[in-house]
């Protein structure tokens, strides 16, 4: 079972410095602790730059990087040459505990790598500590994590962007390849789609060729289950499946199939706010159900006008945004484009959560024609993103209300609006649902807007709190919940389901993987031959066929951008493939020994090849150039 987590706080968020993650004991290689600081402390001006905008850029911000003593004593260590004869250390493996699917393939794959001297201390530790550990860059060796859909998710920059940037604090292995910022800086200025996939489709090159991230298996595939004797004209959407918040097709183009106009959907647990600034993955799904976001998706993940009846670019810099006629707020007021520029001037003022990444690169909202609904954005500098990210982000608020709101709950200039308590009668959008009874941790009622452009065809939507899957699977079965949000099942779930004829069980399209992220600027990672070793150590069979009992494939390519994702770069080389053997050979070549012990250990100092290959970290001879942490003496 593949459960949606609530997904990583925005990098502008505070996070202790130092952390003593639980270690969880377990298979073979299960060790504790991720490395703690040294009892002497490093100093950080060991850590040097290839570039000093790289170095600006680490010491930018209180508690990371630089400016975070535990990080520099973590990291000096593992940027000083090895002495003859050191053993390549247990790299340490992050890895949430709400996911055991992912240690039950390292407990495989751990194995494998110690016929080749290598062990793997895998951490197993709460979102909660997952989530410290990551943004603090304080997680060791090696973070795995799954991809989660979410619609401001599809645009590329999310992955390619925030997780392999150079100069972005989500780059969680630190990697800093020339090239590959060159092609994501380049990508950021086209306006234009066909030349942003140009550099898409390079960046995806760059990352494939230099072996980043790890590809370990794409999936897990959709298995939904519904009600399907109550229910017909259920909608599959591309990397969403049947009935998930995020593209709520089926929600609006569900017919009954008795009397019964109300679909009940089981969730295994609420939201902490139902204010959509703060809230989590879900109520903020939901929210756009109530609060009309400027375009949506359509099944194929293709953008399509929703509260936006049209939007056209002025320049590179600005785009005029027309709004859909006769829209009107579930109390009967219009919507107009005086709650639009009110909707953008107040996020930019008072947010900085969910819609700030969206928005913070915005210069003026203007009122460009009132007559034809038209209202100009001007952005600070060329936005890519606009279309992807802006428009399917941004909803529309009653100006009316908001305002109100604000100045009842003394919300000041420049203060968070994630502290607003919106209760149910503020919950008033112009979406095709309005906001119903809501009891906290129990129930929320949604009410059809039969007014909407894009009326659903249901009555009501009745979300129940069921605390496990299996409860939602026992109350499928009995008839008493419809559709489940954010559950997807593993085959044998979907198998227990046979027989039952009022339920059936969906297969739909998915855009998920699961990978790695090493730290690149630490040995052994540093080195580009033990990465295409590494690489060579990964039965990704075992993960897709025995660990996700099929559901699932081995990657194409080693890519964030899977084969399904409407940005994939179809040209790149295939995975390198499971083959110990062919490892052990590479390493041999690399000038890597092994120990008495069996325990695999670094070439020896005098062996110029290699150290020439850790000072580049990149793959060499092909143009790429590192721009990002120094040994420590050369």
């Amino acid at each position: 079972m593949s459960q949606h987590d609530e997904g990583l706080f925005g990098d502008g968020v505070d996070r202790r410095t130092f952390l003593k993650l639980a270690a969880v004991t377990g298979g073979a290689a299960m060790l504790s602790g991720v490395p703690l600081a040294s009892p002497h402390a490093a100093d950080a001006a060991a850590v040097t730059f290839v570039d000093p905008k790289y170095r600006d850029f680490y010491n930018e911000k209180d508690g990371y990087f630089l400016r975070d003593q535990g990080w520099v004593d973590e990291t000096v260590p593992r940027i000083t040459w090895p002495k003859d004869g050191d053993k390549v250390p247990d790299l340490t493996v992050l890895i949430q505990t709400a996911v055991p699917a992912q240690a039950d393939a390292f407990r495989k794959w751990g194995a494998d790598a110690e016929k080749l001297g290598l062990r793997y201390a895998i951490q197993q530790v709460s979102q909660a500590r997952f989530l410290e550990a990551i943004l603090s860059h304080r997680h060791g060796d090696m973070e795995l994590h799954n991809a989660v859909p979410r619609v401001e998710r599809l645009d590329p920059s999310e992955w390619m962007v925030s997780r392999a940037y150079g100069l972005d604090r989500r780059n969680y292995g630190e990697w800093a390849n020339t090239a590959y910022d060159a092609a994501i800086e380049a990508q950021a200025r086209s306006t234009n789609r066909a030349e942003r996939i140009k550099h898409i489709n390079r960046a995806q090159e760059i990352l494939a060729d230099d072996l980043y991230i790890t590809q370990f298996g794409w999936g897990p595939r959709i298995l939904q289950a519904y009600n399907s004797g109550a229910w017909a004209n259920v909608v599959p959407a591309t990397g969403f499946g049947i009935a998930d918040f995020n593209i709520f097709l089926t929600y609006l183009q569900a017919t009954p199939k008795s009397g019964r106009r109300r679909a009940v959907v089981g969730i295994v647990a609420d939201d902490k706010s139902t204010n959509i600034i703060s809230a989590g993955n879900r109520y903020r799904a939901i929210g756009r159900m109530i609060y009309d976001r400027l375009a949506f998706l359509d099944d194929k993940l293709n953008i399509i006008p929703w509260a936006a009846e049209s939007w056209v670019s002025v320049d590179e810099r600005t785009w005029d945004i027309t709004l859909r006629a006769g829209m009107e707020f579930h109390d009967g007021r219009p919507v107009t484009v005086h709650d639009l520029k009110f909707t953008l001037d107040f996020l930019i003022k008072y947010d900085r959560g969910f819609f700030w990444t969206a928005n913070q690169y915005i210069e003026t909202v203007l009122i460009q024609d009132e007559a034809k609904r038209v209202v100009r954005i001007r952005f600070k500098q060329p936005y890519a993103e606009f279309e992807t990210y802006f428009m399917v982000l941004n909803v529309i608020f009653p100006k009316h209300v908001w305002e109100r709101m604000a100045a009842e709950q003394n919300l000041k200039d420049g203060e968070d609006a994630r502290r607003l308590l919106v209760e149910a009668k503020d919950q008033i959008g112009s979406g095709p649902f309005k906001f119903g009874r809501y009891r906290k941790d129990t129930e929320m009622q949604l009410i059809a807007n039969k007014k909407h452009f894009a009326a659903p065809k249901l009555d009501e939507i009745v979300i129940v709190v069921v605390p496990s899957v299996d409860g939602l699977l026992g109350r499928l079965q009995g008839g008493e919940i419809d559709f489940m949000d954010g559950v997807w099942l593993t085959p044998s779930q979907a198998k227990s389901l046979d027989g039952l004829k009022h339920v059936t069980v969906s297969e739909v399209a998915d855009i998920n993987w699961l990978h790695g992220v090493t730290r690149i600027s630490w040995l052994p990672w540093r080195d580009y031959e033990f990465r295409r070793a590494w690489h060579h150590m990964f039965d990704r069979k075992f993960l897709v066929d025995v660990v996700w009992e099929g559901a699932g494939r081995i990657p194409k390519s080693n890519t964030f951008l899977v084969d399904t994702n409407p940005w994939h770069n179809p040209e790149l080389p295939p995975l390198p493939e499971f083959d110990l053997d062919k490892a052990r050979q590479i390493l041999k070549d690399a000038g890597y020994r092994w120990a008495a012990d069996g325990r695999l250990m670094y070439p020896p100092p005098s062996d110029e090849k290699w150290r020439e290959r850790v000072r580049n970290v990149v793959k060499s001879g092909v143009g790429y150039g590192w721009a990002g942490i120094k040994m420590v003496g050369g």
